[in-house]
């Protein structure tokens, strides 16, 4: 029975034959069995960087390559690799490499390598996750919104300023008198829009509630879904990640679940409780 790791690995495969062609999404979902959706996030979780952002960091790496080794024209490169134009294209390399391609051709300078990923299974000592399934009815989030990206590590840094700025601003207690249905507690939603690039996501601090959405708040109504909800009291941007990564390779490949649409939660409750939901749907 062919495993996560075979078919990441046929996917990393497809996208190094088809870095000067248009690469289909569609391709790679059938390779994973999931929808694009989903298979754009698994690949986020598992990689620790959005599926969009590794193929553009692999077109601009080998783009550098062939700039020093066949002294390729930039406005060919550009169109090769999938740029409307060489300024576009410029712009990207410096910004990837610190150089432009202009001083790559010039000068002896260094540049980022990024080679192609592979997913290995490695066997390791067992490590226990408690978790429980919460079934909720569709529910409505009331509180305060940022929009972010994943790209280049910029949600961790955004997301703990975000914190910061709502507890200066005195906004916790307002946000949580709004409380008044499960899930009870301080809510972090990360609502992953299937029809923006999977790198972004908007960011919600909220409440789940039915009245009515004060001036200044944002609202998001979750559909009802069945959830995979893991305790924890792991609280920084690194260790939430860390956590999620271990709930994707140690506990969603035997679970009998995989990923259903919608957002992920954090719930915070009280004695500084912490569960982060996952939405699942039975295999």
């Amino acid at each position: 029975m062919k495993n996560w790791f075979d078919s990441l690995n046929e996917i990393i495969t497809y996208i190094e034959n088809n870095l000067e062609e248009e690469i289909s999404y569609d391709e790679l979902s059938k390779m994973m069995g999931y929808s694009i959706y989903h298979l754009q996030r698994l690949f986020l979780m598992v990689a620790g960087v959005s599926l969009s952002e590794y193929i553009r960091c692999r077109r601009l790496s080998k783009a550098a390559q062939e700039l020093i080794s066949q002294n390729s024209k930039i406005i060919d490169l550009a169109y090769k690799y999938g740029y409307s134009s060489p300024t576009s294209f410029n712009r990207a390399f410096k910004a990837f490499h610190g150089v432009t391609p202009k001083e790559l051709k010039k000068d002896s300078v260094v540049i980022k390598a990024y080679p192609p990923l592979t997913f290995e299974l490695s066997i390791k000592g067992a490590s226990s996750l408690d978790y429980r399934v919460v079934h909720t009815e569709a529910f409505k989030i009331v509180g305060k919104k940022i929009h972010t990206t994943m790209e280049n590590g910029i949600s961790y840094r955004e997301l703990p300023e975000f914190w910061q700025q709502i507890q200066q601003n005195g906004e916790i207690p307002g946000i949580l008198s709004l409380m008044n249905q499960q899930p009870m507690g301080l809510l972090g939603v990360s609502d992953y829009n299937p029809n923006l690039d999977q790198s972004e996501f908007d960011y919600y601090i909220a409440a789940a509630t039915t009245l009515p959405t004060p001036e200044g708040y944002e609202e998001l109504t979750i559909p009802a879904a069945t959830w995979a909800a893991f305790p924890h009291k792991l609280t920084n941007p690194e260790d939430m990640q860390k956590f999620q990564h271990q709930i994707v390779m140690d506990w969603l490949p035997s679970s009998g679940y995989q990923f259903a649409f919608g957002p992920d939660l954090e719930v915070y409750g009280k004695d500084d409780t912490l569960e982060t939901w996952i939405p699942v749907t039975e295999n």
